[in-house]
């Protein structure tokens, strides 16, 4: 059953290699439909790879966590500057902040992890969260031109007025750092004992090679 959800989360992540041409009202529901599966294959692929207990507290911390991080940035603009959620973001939570993009953020990281352990095999904990916190960050800066141009999930202005570097680095050391922290909340994944790939790398690299498209249309 998990290899269904990874198999249709590759398949979707594929169909969306066209959107990049199309305009963002271009299927509408395919991004909640493709985070929901992936968000579904990678809690599913946590619980194979500790125990249902660790996949749903490690869930819970992340996508709590995550949504008060964005929810901040909705109503305050602090701290990863003011972030302004549209109708294609999907069904948002008091008409500000959209239910999936946690569920998102929860399954980018869990790939990001796999990756760090599959290019960091004997790296300790804090490398390990090192790293998974640089993949998310690589993805979400690869990420940008699909999610803000493409498909117009949120207005993005962390530059603001001012000092407009420093604000930008900022917002970006924030989320870079959050990833970093909540990666010490997934449990350690078994099956890296004997191998090095999993299916949440393999999603982490269709992901951002959606992304390179987008930004080389």
């Amino acid at each position: 059953m998990i290899r269904i959800f990874w198999l249709l989360f590759l398949a979707a992540t594929a169909a969306g290699l066209a959107l990049p041409f199309q305009p963002a009202s271009t299927w509408p529901w395919w991004d909640s439909a493709w985070i929901l599966v992936f968000f579904v294959a990678a809690y599913a692929d946590l619980v194979t790879a500790s125990s249902l207990s660790s996949a749903r507290m490690a869930a819970g911390i992340v996508v709590i966590s995550l949504a008060v991080l964005l929810g901040l940035g909705s109503l305050t603009g602090w701290p990863v500057g003011p972030l302004r959620f549209t109708e294609h973001s999907g069904l948002r939570l008091g008409g500000a902040l959209p239910l999936v993009l946690p569920l998102f953020g929860f399954a980018l990281l869990l790939a990001s992890r796999q990756v760090a352990d599959a290019a960091l095999p004997s790296a300790g904990r804090t490398w390990l969260a090192a790293a998974t916190g640089a993949a998310v960050l690589v993805t979400i800066l690869n990420g940008l031109a699909f999610l803000m141009s493409d498909r117009l999930w949120w207005l993005w202005n962390p530059w603001g007025d001012g000092n407009a570097s420093g604000r930008a680095v900022f917002s970006l050391a924030v989320l870079g750092f959050a990833a970093m922290a909540l990666s010490w909340a997934l449990p350690v994944d078994s099956r890296l004992c004997t191998r090095r790939w999993t299916p949440g790398a393999i999603a982490w690299i269709s992901t951002n090679v959606l992304f390179l498209v987008a930004r080389l249309a």
